[in-house]
């Protein structure tokens, strides 16, 4: 027992219902063994009962729950015809922005501009007002999905923005939030 790693045995147990099952069920009978130690036997056999009812209970409790959302999932219709696994390249190519890249420059049209680079899904930009740099941001874009976190250089404020880009990838709009503050709109247009 000296050499048990108590933490990495938590963690590995926590991943599945049935790990944190039997972890609940050690640390009740850890806690009962310290409570009911000197207790006579009777008093021994109906918490041992207690605890026996309890985590059988919490198991089967689990195991509906697991079953439930396993038979939730949408099943594949067998009597359609056999799909086409689609290749990365007609995928691009399906795409409403395929070929689309946010690079350039962006306006929020009250003084702030947004110098944007894509590489890959990745996206990154540094604010500019009156001709200066001002703060920085770093995101993804997934489709039409837009996110990024900004810093504003000054502050050190920073915050999330989380928008959708139009079909002709000139527009995104969205929610920017930062903190406890309330969210705004985000509405920026490409200006190149």
């Amino acid at each position: 027992m000296g050499n048990l790693d108590f933490p990495k045995v938590i963690a590995a147990a926590a991943v599945s219902p049935l790990g944190v099952l039997s972890l609940l069920v050690l640390v009740i009978a850890m806690i009962a063994l310290s409570f009911f130690r000197r207790s006579g036997d009777s008093v021994k056999l109906v918490v041992f009962g207690g605890l026996l009812l309890s985590a059988v209970g919490f198991g089967a409790a689990t195991m509906m729950a697991g079953q439930s959302s396993a038979s939730d999932a949408p099943k594949p219709d067998s009597s359609a015809a056999p799909e086409t696994v689609p290749t990365p390249a007609s995928l691009l190519a399906s795409s409403p922005n395929a070929g689309a890249s946010m690079t350039g420059l962006w306006s929020s049209g009250d003084g702030f501009s947004f110098r944007f680079t894509q590489t890959g899904q990745s996206i990154a930009y540094d604010t500019i007002e009156n001709g200066a740099k001002t703060g920085s941001g770093k995101g993804r874009i997934e489709g039409q999905h837009v996110s990024w976190h900004y810093t504003v250089d000054a502050s050190g404020q920073s915050g999330d923005c989380s928008g959708t880009l139009s079909g002709d990838a000139r527009k995104v709009t969205g929610q920017c939030a930062s903190g406890d503050d309330k969210p705004w709109d985000l509405n920026i247009r490409r200006q190149d």
